[in-house]
């Protein structure tokens, strides 16, 4: 049974790819609290083998994708997805990205006053460093999203949760 701490929405996703509304895999995003569209400064990119990625050395381009709100079981099945199914030959890991909300003008500013932070699956295409020297002691957000989670009875905030896990991983 799930605890119900880890049922309450408020976990911040952005999604660019098949997960967006009208994608091959937007059933995945079922149940979740449509944000809106929001955009991040990269470049949307294609891989040889069709799945989507965010070059984020190109600069002043944004890549439009959907932020929506979900709660941990969906969490874990998208990491599922996104990570282990085999679906997608790299495979992503879940990380945090700045997005900016789409205004009706559809122009791109990233100003550091209107960017918010939001979890998103990035391409594993690049080795991962573990800082500590320790394979068992290597960062596991999803565990710790659930710790957290757990630890403060659902009364998490998207933003607080967010600010914790950056902390986590040594964005911040």
């Amino acid at each position: 049974m799930i605890a119900e701490s880890l049922k309450t929405k408020s976990i911040k996703i952005f999604v660019f790819g098949t997960l967006r509304q009208g994608g091959r895999l937007d059933y995945y995003m079922d149940g979740s609290d449509f944000m809106g569209k929001y955009y991040t400064e990269g470049q949307l990119m294609k891989s040889e083998l069709g799945s989507a990625y965010i070059d984020f050395s190109l600069k002043n381009v944004a890549t439009l994708g959907e932020l929506h709100v979900i709660n941990f079981p969906s969490l874990q099945r998208i990491d599922h997805l996104e990570g282990k199914s085999g679906e997608f030959p790299k495979g992503y890991d879940l990380d945090i990205i700045p997005v900016w909300e789409l205004k009706e003008s559809g122009n791109f500013s990233f100003d550091d006053a209107t960017k918010s932070y939001a979890f998103f699956y990035k391409r594993r295409d690049m080795p991962i460093k573990i800082t500590s020297g320790d394979w068992i002691e290597q960062p596991q957000p999803i565990e710790e999203i659930q710790n957290y989670l757990k630890k403060h009875n659902g009364n998490v905030t998207c933003d607080a949760l967010i600010d914790y896990i950056r902390t986590y991983l040594g964005l911040k």
